[in-house]
């Protein structure tokens, strides 16, 4: 009997670029920024690409436009706590410059605006901007898609997301949980160049090709997310994580992970153990884990989105995840719950610092 193979030959436009040192900082839609690859040449532009051109620059325009009154509004709105040079807070007003206030500092003589030393300090983008690109992260879009679609080249989406990190740096170190609280760790892969073998396979199960994080909840609706930096808990890595979250006297749901007793034991809490092969395949109103399960489901939704991220950064993420978990529900509120963190947090970090080693 004759079999026909009928080979589908994929279009060169469907094709994704040839990676190469030419063309590796390219997108497969080409450059981001404010020109077209065929403007600035000795040619004349067809109608087609005039239109395409005029296009693309009202889209530019749209995603980057200048300061607007209200963002001079915000920026003014924000009195600084200490010169960000010296961290004298003896300071007096020095005019302004484009609308914006400017302070002089009494001790160094150094004169500044009141976004100097956060993560809005020298940028060249407007601070408008960062309501999109909040919003995309919240609705799970990936840094690069969000990048595309706010006009803006690659790395700025890279280097924005570790600005985010570092506003939310240590945002659930005052959480503390109390009354009825469900614990269960998740876990997420290492990276395939750090993945451990045996006999050239895979380790199985809980390994060290795995990464526990510390997932916890309360019936008041107060969580976190903490990585143990560890692939199995132990008592050393759990009472380090959590042992300051704990309220004491509290009740502790869980599913008799042996390092949980460091908890029980420390805090003083009455305990309630439901083993995995108990709970499994139970509906959530019948599962004592519920609340915990739900979390773990979310946290890994999320990350799907991010599949590339570094391991190292792990907690970051799960400060981000908590962040976009925790309340305010509306995400305009929650945007505006982050400027404000942003705006008076002391901290910043260099475009050169994070793409150090590809600058080299």
């Amino acid at each position: 009997m004759l079999t026909w193979r009928f080979h589908w030959s994929v279009p060169e436009f469907l094709k994704p670029p040839i990676m190469n040192k030419k063309n590796k900082d390219s997108f497969p839609w080409g450059k981001s920024l404010r020109y077209l690859d065929w403007e600035g040449k000795s040619e004349k532009l067809t109608p087609s690409k005039s239109l395409i051109s005029s296009t693309v620059h009202e889209w530019y325009d749209a995603k980057h436009r200048k300061k607007s009154p209200e963002e001079i509004c915000f920026i003014n709105s924000i009195i600084p706590a200490a010169c960000p040079y010296c961290r004298n807070d003896a300071f007096v007003k020095r005019g302004k410059a484009k609308g914006i206030q400017r302070y002089r500092c009494s001790s160094c003589g150094k004169t500044f605006t009141p976004m100097a030393g956060t993560i809005f300090q020298d940028i060249k983008i407007p601070i408008s901007e960062w309501t999109e690109f909040l919003l995309h992260l919240f609705e799970h879009h990936s840094i690069k898609t969000t990048a595309r679609d706010n006009r803006n080249a690659k790395n700025t989406g890279k280097y924005w997301l570790v600005k985010t990190f570092l506003v939310l740096r240590g945002i659930q170190d005052k959480v503390m949980l109390g009354g009825r609280i469900q614990l269960d760790e998740t876990s997420f892969s290492v990276v395939r160049s750090k993945v451990v073998k045996k006999d050239g396979k895979k380790l199985r199960g809980i390994s060290r090709n795995r990464i526990a994080v510390a997932v916890a909840k309360d019936d008041s609706g107060s969580m976190v997310f903490l990585c143990e930096y560890t692939s199995k808990p132990s008592n050393e890595s759990t009472w380090r994580t959590l042992g300051g979250h704990i309220m004491e006297g509290s009740h502790l749901i869980h599913d008799g992970e042996h390092s949980h007793e460091c908890l029980v034991r420390n805090r003083k809490l009455t305990q309630e153990i439901h083993k995995s092969r108990e709970t499994k395949g139970l509906q959530d109103k019948d599962n004592p884990l519920s609340l915990v399960n739900h979390l773990h489901f979310l946290i890994k939704d999320f990350m799907k989105t991010h599949g590339g991220f570094t391991r190292e950064e792990i907690q970051d993420w799960m400060n981000l995840a908590w962040f976009l978990l925790s309340k305010p529900e509306n995400r305009y509120e929650k945007v505006d719950k982050f400027m404000n963190m942003a705006a008076k947090c002391s901290q910043n970090v260099k475009y050169r610092q994070v793409f150090k080693r590809k600058l080299k």
